[in-house]
C-alpha cells in the first residue's frame, strides 16, 4: 500500500516536471519568437531609413540605386529624394568621364539638349563648353608645363613666353619658325621615321606665335565675321601657338592643308604621332568639344604618357585636362 503511494507520488512529480518541461519550452519558444520579432521589426524601421529603402521605393531599380549611392554624395541623394524618378540620374553618374561637382549641371544640360547623348554631355560640361565659348574664362596654370592648357576659356597673359623657345632648322621648317626645345627634339624623330616609312618630308608650317601676332590673324578673321573668326582662328590669348608647344604640320609632297589631309603621312601621323609625345589637337568629330574646325595639321606636345592615353581613350586634351588635372 505504501509502496503503491510513493509510485503514485512519483508519477505525478515526473508529470507535473514533464508540463513545467513543456511549458518552459513553450515560453522559450515564444521568447525567443518575440525577441526575433522585435529585432525584425527595429530592422525594417532602420532599413526604412536607409537610401536604399527611400530611392527604390522612388521606382529605381537595385542596379540604378547601388551606383547612386555608389557616385553621390548624402546631399545630392538627399536632392533626387525630393524629386521624381530620373532616368538621366543613373545614365550621368554612370558615365566614365562624370564629376560629382557637375552634377546638377549635367541633368540641366540634359533636360534642355535631349538628343545630347550622356557621354557628350558629360564631355561638354566638363570643358566648360556648356557655358559657350569664352563666356567662363580662367588664366592657364603655367606651372603644368607641357600639359598647360590654352583653349576658348584657358587664357594666356599678354607677355607669356617660354624660356626654352629654340630656332627651327630650315631642314625641316620655313623661316621663322620657333618653338619648346623638346618638341624639336621630338618632331626630328617623328619627321625621321615617316620619311623612312613613307619617304615624305614633313614640313613645320607654324610653331610658337606671339599674343601681338595671334591678335593680328584674329583680326584679319573678323573683318569677315565674329563667328567666322572664332571658327578658325582663336582670340588672342587664347591659342595654343602662344604655349610654344604646338605647331602646324604638312610636308613637302602634300603642302597645302586640304592635300595633307588626304595623304597617307597624315593617316600614320594620326595613328603614331603619340609615340613621341603629340596629339592631333583638333581631331574630325570633336568640333563641338574643342570649339575648332578639324585642323588636320595642328599636333600638341602633351609628353608621351598622356599622348599615349589621350590616343587609347579617343578623347581630345580639354577632355584629359577637365578630367585628371584640372580641380
Amino acid at each position: 500500500m505504501v509502496k503503491r503511494k510513493k509510485k503514485k507520488k512519483r508519477l505525478r512529480l515526473k508529470s507535473s516536471f514533464k508540463r513545467f518541461l513543456i511549458y518552459f519550452t513553450f515560453f522559450i519558444i515564444m521568447f525567443i519568437y518575440t525577441i526575433n520579432e522585435s529585432i525584425k521589426i527595429v530592422e525594417e524601421f532602420k532599413y526604412k531609413e536607409t537610401y536604399e529603402y527611400k530611392i527604390l521605393e522612388k521606382g529605381y531599380s537595385k542596379k540604378e540605386t547601388t551606383k547612386l549611392i555608389e557616385k553621390l554624395s548624402s546631399d545630392k541623394l538627399d536632392q533626387i529624394l525630393t524629386k521624381k524618378y530620373n532616368e538621366s540620374y543613373y545614365q550621368i553618374v554612370n558615365q566614365k568621364y562624370y564629376k560629382e561637382k557637375y552634377f546638377d549641371k549635367y541633368v540641366e544640360y540634359k533636360e534642355y539638349h535631349e538628343k545630347t547623348t550622356y557621354e557628350d554631355v558629360i564631355a561638354l560640361v566638363n570643358v566648360h563648353a556648356n557655358a559657350g565659348w569664352y563666356n567662363e574664362t580662367y588664366k592657364s596654370n603655367i606651372d603644368n608645363n607641357y600639359l598647360v592648357i590654352v583653349n576658348k576659356f584657358y587664357y594666356l597673359d599678354s607677355n607669356y613666353e617660354r624660356t626654352d623657345l629654340q630656332n627651327v632648322s630650315l631642314q625641316y621648317s620655313y623661316a621663322g619658325n620657333k618653338v619648346a626645345s623638346i618638341v624639336i627634339e621630338n618632331f626630328e624623330n617623328m619627321r625621321n621615321d615617316v620619311n623612312e616609312a613613307l619617304g615624305v618630308r614633313l614640313m613645320i608650317n607654324s610653331s610658337y606665335r606671339p599674343y601681338k601676332s595671334q591678335e593680328e590673324i584674329y583680326n584679319e578673321y573678323k573683318k569677315i565675321s565674329l563667328k567666322y573668326a572664332d571658327s578658325y582662328a582663336a582670340r588672342p590669348g587664347f591659342s595654343e601657338h602662344q604655349t610654344g608647344l604646338a605647331i602646324d604640320i604638312t610636308s613637302l609632297e602634300h603642302k597645302t592643308a586640304n592635300e595633307f589631309k588626304e595623304s597617307e603621312e597624315y593617316a600614320w601621323l594620326k595613328d603614331n604621332c603619340y609615340k613621341y609625345g603629340f596629339i592631333l589637337r583638333y581631331p574630325e568629330g570633336k568640333e563641338h568639344i574643342t570649339g575648332y574646325n578639324t585642323e588636320s595639321w595642328h599636333f600638341r606636345y602633351v609628353g608621351y604618357d598622356v599622348a599615349k592615353q589621350i590616343y587609347e581613350e579617343n578623347i581630345t586634351f580639354d577632355e584629359y585636362y577637365a578630367y585628371y588635372i584640372e580641380k
